[in-house]
């Protein structure tokens, strides 16, 4: 059964919330095809994906020059595809398409999906923004995949610096609260944290 959420975001930042709060149920192999207008924030949901697996939203960039990027933290990877400039289907080679979908271990988000649209998986979560005006947005998320869009509906998580359980829901997740975003802030601005090559955790 295909499952549809429709939320709406304020801007920016919310944006990045909801795709936060999506990537709690994402899973290994999954594929989340992002459609929308130019400057709708597909980029931007990318990076609230990236913060809700635990990586560094910052290093996210859109993809359209190399096409493919991919960000990992330990266990963690989410490659970042952008089809925009994709000739057709048979170019997908070139981004080695076949071989990350068959190693199921990463989880690939794609700017303009519909360029690749027959070779999508069918079992995949779609995520569709549209402009309702200059800041606002109206993200359609719609799955038959079982479990993918809890943390839209009141899933959680734990905050990355204390631990302690957080909700979907809140201001400040996936930190529990501003004190926990500061001091993970401050982690990486003081060069305690170090941005992964690909290795180990750091």
């Amino acid at each position: 059964m295909i499952r549809t959420i429709s939320l709406t975001s304020a801007g920016p930042a919310a944006t990045e919330a909801i795709a936060t709060r999506l990537a709690l149920g994402l899973r290994g192999g999954d594929v989340v095809a992002l459609s929308g207008p130019l400057g709708a924030g597909k980029t931007c949901f990318v990076r609230g994906l990236a913060r809700g697996l635990g990586l560094d939203s910052r290093e996210v960039s859109s993809p359209t020059f190399v096409l493919r990027q991919e960000y990992v933290r330990g266990t963690v990877r989410l490659a970042h595809l952008d089809a925009y400039r994709l000739g057709g289907e048979e170019e997908l080679e070139s981004v080695g398409w076949d071989e990350l979908l068959a190693e199921r271990d990463a989880i690939i988000a794609v700017e303009w999906p519909e360029r690749i649209a027959a070779s999508l998986p069918e079992a995949r979560i779609d995520v569709a923004l549209v402009h309702d005006g200059p800041s606002s947005r109206t993200i359609v998320v719609k799955t038959a995949l079982p479990g993918r869009l809890h943390g839209l509906v009141g899933g959680h998580g734990r905050c990355p610096t204390c631990g302690r359980p957080v909700p979907g829901g809140a201001a400040d997740f996936p930190f529990c609260t501003t004190r926990c975003r500061d001091a993970d802030l401050h982690g990486w601005l003081s060069e305690r944290f170090a941005i992964s090559d690909g290795g180990g955790d750091e």
